[in-house]
């Protein structure tokens, strides 16, 4: 086997080789970015579970009528709510309805005849702090039907009493709109922005005909409180939107070997590997009987019409 059919076969390994070294260390990166994005995925669930654990306790102790556990409870959730991590899970304006549900929350705890406000400030912090863990299973998505359930009841009453007669059902109305305002922050939280305001639009218009006492209006009162159940529809079978917003989607993921840098790794090392395989190839068929083929030397300029040798 001669020197030049080794040359070729060294110059192959040492190609092979690179790409090998080429393809462990895009693996390791990839690796190392994994191994990141998972901690900050843990590191997210804990503060997610913190804050849902101090504003189950704080549901619990409004529940019980326990002011110091009230007190105490309140200011865990307020001080949970507040961690700059957790807050990159779900939308702007739902963590702004959180901010909200605790300072209505500390204005009922200081007064002791307002239980029914400070239980429904718990409540909905309650269940905004499960939409964060709870998933498909979330609590706020149980009252889907328990809002279709309002709508119907107020179509049935209002359809009975007339417009002559709607105390009924403004009564069913102000259900809803208090079942709503429950489940606000969860929708801000965990769905786009549009869908949550279309929702709490058609619980306005609906409101202001009811309250028209236009007798007029009767076949828009109905079709609007029908529409309620539509909206509530594709708001809660809606997946996440811009406030998104599955625990983890509000983190950066790692990179696929194919994305960002890894394509010009992949690319340029099978080019090497081409190049020094066909540089050997072409010293290997160049010289493998023992013989290499030199240009011609070029001739030396004349001089006076001789040529020189």
């Amino acid at each position: 086997m001669s020197r030049r059919w080794w040359a070729a076969l060294t110059a192959g390994l040492a190609a092979a080789l690179l790409l090998h070294g080429a393809a462990l260390a895009a693996a390791a990166a990839a690796a190392s970015q994994t191994s990141a994005a998972s901690e900050d995925e843990l590191r997210l669930r804990a503060k997610q579970e913190k804050f849902q654990t101090a504003a189950e306790r704080l549901y619990d102790s409004v529940m019980a009528a326990d002011r110091n556990g009230i007190f105490y409870t309140l200011r865990d959730a307020g001080a949970a709510a507040g961690d700059k991590t957790l807050r990159q899970s779900g939308g702007e304006l739902g963590w702004i309805a959180v901010d909200e549900a605790l300072l209505e929350a500390e204005a009922a705890a200081s007064r002791r005849s307002e239980a029914d406000r400070l239980l429904a400030a718990a409540s909905k912090l309650r269940l905004a702090a499960d939409s964060l863990t709870g998933g498909d299973d979330a609590l706020w998505l149980q009252y889907r039907p328990v809002l279709k359930e309002d709508a119907r009841q107020l179509v049935i009453a209002w359809t009975t009493s007339g417009a002559s007669g709607t105390g009924t059902a403004e009564a069913r109305m102000k259900t809803l709109q208090q079942h709503w305002e429950l489940v606000e922050p969860s929708a801000l939280l965990m769905r786009d922005k549009a869908l949550t305001e279309a929702m709490r639009d058609s619980i306005a218009y609906s409101s202001r005909l009811l309250t028209s006492h236009d007798g007029t209006r009767t076949g828009w009162a109905v079709q609007s409180f029908e529409s309620l159940s539509a909206a509530a529809d594709r708001l809660f079978l809606a997946s996440g939107g811009e406030g998104g917003y599955l625990a983890a989607d509000a983190l950066p993921h790692p990179l696929p070997p194919h994305s960002g840098g890894g394509w010009l790794i992949y690319t340029i090392v099978p080019l090497i590997c081409a190049l020094l395989t066909y540089v050997g190839w072409s010293n290997y068929r160049q010289g493998q009987h023992g013989v290499i083929v030199l240009p011609a030397r070029p001739e030396r300029p004349s001089r006076n019409g001789v040529v020189r040798k």
